[in-house]
């Protein structure tokens, strides 16, 4: 029963599909021809329609397409993803173009040790002060005399250098930094890192040019030292003139040279010298024998435990070494010169905060260009849109053609048929 009831419904729906006619003429028209061209139209225009529609669906389905998207005022978070998945095309204005770098650098710094060591301390300059006014009754013979101001001239430049690391940083932090879209932040780091070297070469430079300047006008004028280290003073003609002796040091005179040193000593008082003091020198000016000497004896406990003796120092004076195996860019035997020529500064701590900056900068909102594929509202709506056309081109089209097509074959068999008959007789 459920069979015959199948197989009727087929032969029905068959029935109708051969029959179905989508271009019946107005009024209808009982032309066999006519008819056939009609329904030969009718399914040329149903499968073409069908073709057209999967060839168009698969096409919007399969092409990449380019998208521009956008989020307005996103958070930190939200960039950071964004830039992860879309680095080249993301592009984010800054509300905010100039921005303080305090905001969002910091710099701190560390000088070299011997700026936050005992040979720097009050205690120890106190020290040194009172033992040179007991030697050789104040005799300026015994080159203990130059110690203490050594030591005051170490201290006063660790102060120096640090107050013009402050002042400069100071000036630096002042600066703003400009972006007119969210920087990238390996670029950013990269510019940062830049801006301080380029700070740390500035005022390195423009010290070691101020200290240059003091020392060329004090050897271009012959300045004399009040503690008369470069020349000595005597009155002459029954105290009517005054009298000057260049000093000697080393075989050099204060005369041909404002650069002439010895090395520091510990001597007696018929100058009979005992010990020297390794890398410290004394000469024409204290500022010259400083930038010449060394620290190296104040790295090495044995030779300060001599110049401890020597000097007559009291054992609760703390005198612990300078660290040899520390960290430092700097060697032992370095003069305090090669130190002034990088500003005494052991290392740079720079920080900074990307994130900071990116709060400060407050996008307005971040487009990005990327490929995707075609939704499939925007391929229904795609194919609805396209559907009327394609339905009215082929309505127009497919008749016409059958009827080109039908008319061709029909003068082909017109021509063969009386050939075919000329062979048969």
């Amino acid at each position: 029963m459920n069979t015959r009831l199948i197989r009727a419904v087929l032969i029905k729906s068959a029935k109708i599909i051969t029959n179905l006619n989508l271009f019946q003429s107005i009024p209808p028209s009982v032309n066999e021809h006519h008819l056939k061209n009609e329904r030969i139209s009718t399914r040329l225009f149903m499968l073409l329609l069908a073709l057209s529609l999967v060839i168009l669906l698969l096409y919007n389905s399969l092409i990449t397409v380019i998208k521009t998207d956008s989020i307005t005022k996103p958070t930190f978070e939200q960039y950071e993803q964004l830039y992860e998945t879309h680095p080249i095309t993301l592009t984010c204005p800054c509300e905010t173009i100039l921005i303080s770098y305090e905001t969002i650098l910091n710099i701190n710094y560390t000088l070299h040790q011997v700026c936050t060591s005992f040979l720097t301390s009050e205690q120890w300059f106190m020290y040194l002060y009172n033992t040179s006014n007991n030697i050789s009754n104040g005799s300026i013979s015994d080159s203990r005399q130059s110690v203490p101001f050594l030591f005051q001239a170490l201290s006063v430049f660790c102060q120096l250098a640090n107050r013009t690391i402050s002042d400069g940083l100071f000036q630096f932090r002042l600066n703003q930094y400009i972006s007119t879209t969210v920087t990238p932040e390996n670029l950013f780091q990269s510019q940062i890192q830049t801006f301080i070297r380029q700070f740390n070469s500035s005022i390195t430079k423009n010290f070691i040019r101020s200290l240059d300047l003091v020392q060329s006008i004090t050897h271009t004028n012959v300045l004399y030292s009040a503690r008369q280290t470069n020349y000595r003073l005597s009155l002459l003609d029954n105290a009517t003139h005054v009298g000057s002796v260049p000093v000697m040091y080393s075989e050099c005179d204060c005369y041909s040279s404002a650069k002439c040193t010895e090395q520091v000593s510990v001597s007696t008082p018929d100058a009979h010298v005992l010990s020297n003091v390794s890398g410290l020198y004394r000469g024409c000016y204290t500022i010259e024998a400083l930038l010449q000497s060394t620290l190296e004896c104040f790295y090495d406990q044995i030779c300060i435990n001599n110049l401890r003796s020597y000097l007559n120092i009291s054992s609760t004076v703390n005198m612990t070494a300078l660290d040899s195996s520390s960290k430092t860019r700097y060697s032992v035997k370095s003069t305090i010169k090669e130190l002034l020529d990088q500003l005494m500064i052991e290392e740079w701590n720079p920080s900074w905060s990307y994130e900071s900056y990116y709060n400060e900068c407050q996008p307005i909102e971040c487009t990005y260009i990327h490929e995707t594929k075609n939704g499939i509202v925007y391929i229904i709506t795609a194919l609805f849109g396209l559907v009327g056309g394609l339905i009215t081109v082929l309505k127009i089209v497919v008749p016409r053609l059958v009827k080109f097509i039908r008319w061709i074959i029909r003068k082909w068999r017109k021509k063969i048929t009386p050939q075919m008959s000329t062979v048969g007789t």
